[in-house]
């Protein structure tokens, strides 16, 4: 990245001093040094470290506690757990401000600039009965917007007053979910709506996206796009800086893994899940914190992790008739359907080995053939056979993301 600043040095120092405040502050980590004789000295001892999952936390939370939990200065934090999973667990010191402020400058922010977030805030049903689905954000959440436009509300006939209010607020960064922002710009580029402002970026944060979400956001916001990975366990921050959308994984935040199935490091160009020690959570470490979320790992230069691709969570599979598992990004993420442009939102459930049903919001450009684009591609690369459903909503998470798996094939 052009820096001559020694980033592996000052990741390495802080990945020691997290492991030696573990060690001398939580039962829980003591033990597990102890018990696999784990010198925090011997950076080669840290891959020995067993890994960190959410059921160790919900069984060992006040044992992994390095702050106990009536000090009222340490926050609780809950996790909704797209895996099904659900977390709730301690925190102190994420320092994700900081880092959101520094994707802001690389974004030409200036101060006084306004940052609209577009996610999935609850608005209270007085606001809601005036047609009003924006909301005020509190002083701590303007690193993350001063107002949040909620995902829970759109619908079709709708869409126009969302767009009328960006239009209105006129921000200068947009900062939220993909599928969310896509879904606004697929209604601005199809009524060939001038938003009449020049907006410095968009952040898309939170959800995995595919390439003709991004191009369709350029399209209609006509500015840069920036990706932005982290998750409510504050372990890790990840950023992109060009039109690669390469993610670079800050130094100053965690120390960052992609392992393979095998439990080991992956190489470059291979797929793996995303491990994390955070850095910054002095109440309740996290050291070698299983996220559940796929990448392809881009390899490591001065101290920075680079992954090529965000690719989803590691549940999800699709199984064929002989219950093998196909990752879904292999069929989705990595191909170019052009069926994907007449389609506005999709979601793929899975009640049977060897079939898929598609939910699909189409367009009015939505043919047969894209119907059969999608048939054969996933029957001929993965022996799946596909049936369509063609709904006129998909239900969002109680967050209100979109969730593109539905699995409910037990494992």
């Amino acid at each position: 990245m052009g820096d001559k600043t020694d980033f592996e040095n000052i990741n390495r120092k802080k990945l020691f001093k997290i492991l030696n405040y573990a060690l001398k502050n939580s039962a829980y980590y003591q033990k597990i040094f102890t018990e696999n004789q784990i010198d925090i000295k011997d950076h080669d001892d840290f891959y020995r470290i067993p890994f960190l999952n959410k059921r160790i936390i919900r069984e060992e939370k006040s044992n992994i506690m390095a702050i106990p939990d009536s000090k009222n200065y340490i926050g609780f934090v809950t996790t909704g757990g797209s895996t099904g999973e659900p977390l709730g667990f301690y925190t102190l010191g994420s320092y994700d401000a900081e880092h959101q402020h520094f994707l802001y400058r690389m974004f030409g922010y200036s101060p006084g600039d306004k940052i609209l977030a577009m996610d999935g805030s609850i608005i209270p049903d007085d606001l809601l009965e005036r047609n009003i689905f924006w909301i005020k954000k509190s002083e701590k959440d303007i690193p993350y917007g001063s107002f949040a436009l909620s995902s829970q509300y759109l619908t079709n006939d709708n869409k126009s007053l969302y767009v009328e209010y960006i239009k209105d607020f006129k921000p200068s960064i947009i900062r939220g979910y993909p599928s969310f922002i896509d879904s606004i710009a697929t209604y601005i580029n199809e009524n060939n709506i001038d938003l009449g402002m020049k907006i410095k970026g968009v952040e898309l944060t939170s959800e995995s996206f595919f390439d003709y979400q991004v191009e369709n956001i350029k399209r209609a916001f006509n500015t840069q796009i920036i990706n932005q990975y982290g998750h409510a366990e504050a372990s890790v921050f990840g950023y992109s800086v060009d039109d690669t959308l390469t993610t670079y994984c800050s130094p100053f935040y965690g120390f960052t893994e992609i392992i393979g199935e095998n439990g080991f490091h992956v190489q470059r160009g291979e797929i793996g899940e995303i491990v994390v020690t955070g850095f910054n959570n002095y109440a309740m470490p996290f050291i070698r914190y299983r996220t559940g979320d796929l990448a392809t790992y881009d390899g490591i230069e001065n101290g920075i992790v680079r992954l090529k691709r965000i690719l989803g969570r590691t549940q999800d599979y699709i199984y064929t008739k002989d219950m093998e598992k196909i990752l879904l990004t292999a069929i989705v993420f990595g191909r170019h359907y052009k069926a994907f442009n007449h389609i506005e939102k999709w979601q793929i459930v899975q009640e049977n080995p060897g079939e898929v049903i598609f939910k699909i919001i189409k367009n009015e450009d939505f043919s047969q053939e894209d119907q059969i684009e999608l048939q054969d591609n996933f029957y001929n690369i993965a022996n799946i056979k596909v049936y369509f459903e063609f709904v006129e909503d998909l239900p969002l998470t109680k967050r209100g993301k979109s969730k593109l798996l539905i699995q409910k094939i037990p494992v």
